[in-house]
């Protein structure tokens, strides 16, 4: 269809460069100028002849790899480019590119294209983008326009995903390029997005990469007392060598494990994706630091993000979408095609006044759990029970009307106010929980909701076990708080925690909230084994029954004891199977009439140390880069 408008999209990257053409009938179709998916950035600066593109300027370079230019964009400044006994224009070289791509889209078009829009990186100025400007213009284009490659990207992936970055929302772009692992955190403002700021984290790109995986390649195939492989960049056969990593790289994004031809005298090789994990394991440190000093230079949190992107020739490299969930507490969008993202995202319509308006922020949805619904029954069951037990093993001593002498178990009260405050801590659990099993559930509905559960949770289960302690005071006529002390030590922690956990929830980023909530239940059966192994200790020592039933009463309910320590305390399964079974044989061994309130003691304190673990878990969804601070100040220590 002559004379309808068509235009270019073109990604020009440090490897390859894409480009894709919106067709007249609206669609868009990727571009395969050289007859692949891709064109290889890498241009032959033949002094005698034109600029070679593609597979063309590659066949050029075996025998003058000395006037092959691998990395336009990277290594083009804007000046003079100096080939043999001349020079040439930087602006002339990506004429050449543009040329070659424009050809083949004004065929597949069947009408000259004349409209261009191409992706810079983030960090360019004046200089190169008026270079880029003057070579669109030499290959022809008569309409340019440039766009940040970040901003593309974003275009690109909410245009497809329906989310549109919420106003005032953040994005974090982490474009994983062959020369470059760029960084940028987007703002979305009234016209559009604002970069904030960019970082390149060091030693990560793709040939880094390349280069680490070729360096172990070499170094396998190296039997003991061989030479020393070489690894020198001037060297033909380390381009070999770099070439095969590459290739190895991009096999194991869709296999375990592949085979590495490599130069002469060394034999093939297999590397598996296990090899390549440790490997990159030094890159995702750096990265892992790189996106908290990003964040830090643009001003923001995590919280602020609506979006965290992860695309380029890298992106899906083992542990890197990992790092980023782990850091900025979402789990990143990866373009289905990660290698058209730029490209394409420069064709649409740019983040601004035209996007559709944004919908509220949801939280995904929360599956409901019998458990959960039963919980606090169980809970409010069994601290009802252990304070009754109280009263019902209660002996005083009165002389005159007055009591005299009290004989009660004190660590019983600090037990039914421990998991008075856990019955609301539950409660406060369970609303949250059933309001987020509907859908599209607003996320600012959702904190309120959370901190009321919580801030109550603290403020009900303080006042249950300042309940307890006054009653018990209140019945034997205690004119001192011992027994409202008793109560209330070892419940203020547990409460402490709901309250703080309540004041944190606001920073916890949307999607991140329904795996936290999760481990936010307190295990059910650790409760309910630790009611069980108490009251059993307490009714043996209480209750008139033969000496050898008191022993093995005591020390089975120490056992069970044990393993509701080893239930509240331990998370993995199978160090906790191991742990409880430790523990239950140290109750049965240890289980005797002096240690029951010991071993009672044992198991409050476990109940406020799973409270306090709870409260750093919510620390670190809201604040994920505590992590990283918390490695560098202890390198060695393994956090968490």
């Amino acid at each position: 269809m002559p004379g309808v408008a068509v235009r270019l999209g073109i990604d020009i990257g440090s490897a390859t460069t894409k480009a894709v053409l919106t067709l007249p009938g609206g669609g868009r179709m990727p571009l395969m100028p050289d007859g692949i998916p891709h064109l290889h950035s890498g241009v032959f600066l033949d002094p005698d002849g034109p600029i070679l593109v593609g597979s063309a300027a590659r066949s050029a370079r075996i025998d003058r790899p000395d006037l092959y230019l691998a990395d336009p964009a990277t290594a083009l400044t804007g000046g003079p480019v100096p080939v043999g006994d001349r020079t040439v224009s930087a602006a002339h070289v990506y004429a050449a590119i543009l040329a070659f791509i424009r050809t083949d889209a004004s065929h597949v078009a069947g009408q000259p294209v004349n409209a261009v829009i191409m992706t810079v990186p983030p960090r360019w100025g004046r200089i190169r983008r008026d270079t880029l400007r003057d070579g669109a213009a030499l290959a022809g284009f008569t309409d340019t326009t440039l766009v940040a490659a970040p901003t593309a990207i974003t275009a690109h992936v909410t245009s497809l995903s329906g989310a549109p970055v919420r106003p005032g929302g953040c994005v974090l772009v982490c474009d994983a390029g062959a020369s470059t692992l760029d960084l940028t955190v987007l703002e979305h403002i009234d016209d559009g997005l604002r970069q904030l700021a960019t970082a390149i984290v060091t030693g990560a790109a793709g040939r880094d990469i390349d280069q680490l995986i070729a360096t172990h390649l070499l170094q396998s195939a190296t039997p003991p007392g061989g030479p020393t492989p070489t690894l020198d960049e001037s060297d033909p056969q380390w381009q070999v060598a770099i070439d095969a990593a590459e290739d190895a790289k991009l096999a194991l994004a869709g296999r375990e494990r592949t085979a590495v031809a490599l130069h002469d005298p060394y034999p093939p090789q297999v590397l598996d994706r296990a090899d390549l994990t440790k490997l990159v394991e030094p890159v995702l440190r750096r990265l892992d630091t790189g996106i908290a000093d990003v964040l830090a230079a643009a001003d923001i949190h995590p919280g602020h993000l609506s979006h965290v992107i992860l695309t380029g020739g890298g992106a899906h490299l083992p542990g890197l979408a990992q790092t980023l969930t782990a850091t900025t507490g979402r789990p990143p969008h990866i373009p289905a095609r990660t290698d058209l993202a730029a490209a394409d995202g420069a064709l649409t319509t740019t983040l601004g006044a035209t996007a559709p308006p944004p919908g509220p922020v949801t939280v995904p949805r929360v599956k409901l759990r019998l458990a959960d619904l039963v919980r606090p029954a169980v809970f409010a069951v069994g601290s009802l029970t252990l304070i009754a037990f109280v009263f019902m093993t209660l002996w005083t001593g009165e002389l005159g009307g007055r009591v005299v002498a009290v004989h009660l178990a004190e660590e019983l009260i600090s037990a039914a106010a421990v998991v008075a405050v856990l019955t609301a801590w539950s409660v406060a659990h369970l609303l949250p929980t059933v309001y987020l099993t509907g859908d599209n559930v607003d996320h600012r509905e959702a904190v309120a909701l959370i901190r009321v559960s919580f801030v109550g949770a603290a403020t009900l289960g303080t006042a249950a076990a300042g309940i307890y302690g006054l009653a018990v005071g209140a019945l034997v006529g205690a004119t001192r708080t011992e027994y409202l002390n008793h109560a209330l030590i070892p419940a203020i922690p547990v409460a402490a925690a709901a309250f703080l956990i309540a004041a944190l929830a606001g920073t916890i980023p949307a999607p991140a909230i329904p795996g936290w909530l999760a481990q936010l239940r307190h295990p059910l059966t650790a409760a309910l084994l630790g009611t069980l192994g108490i009251l059993a200790m307490r009714y043996a020592v209480s209750t008139p029954i033969g000496p050898g039933l008191v022993s093995l009463i005591i020390r089975a309910g120490a056992a069970t004891t044990g393993v509701a320590i080893a239930f509240t305390i331990v998370r993995d399964k199978l160090l906790r199977a191991m742990t409880a079974v430790l523990l239950a044989i140290g109750g049965l061994v240890v289980g005797t009439f002096g240690n029951n309130r010991a071993i009672t003691l044992g198991y409050i304190a476990a109940v406020i140390w799973w409270a306090t673990t709870r409260l750093a878990i919510t620390l670190r969804a809201a604040y994920p880069e505590l992590r990283r601070r918390l490695r560098q100040l202890v390198p060695s220590a393994h956090i968490d």
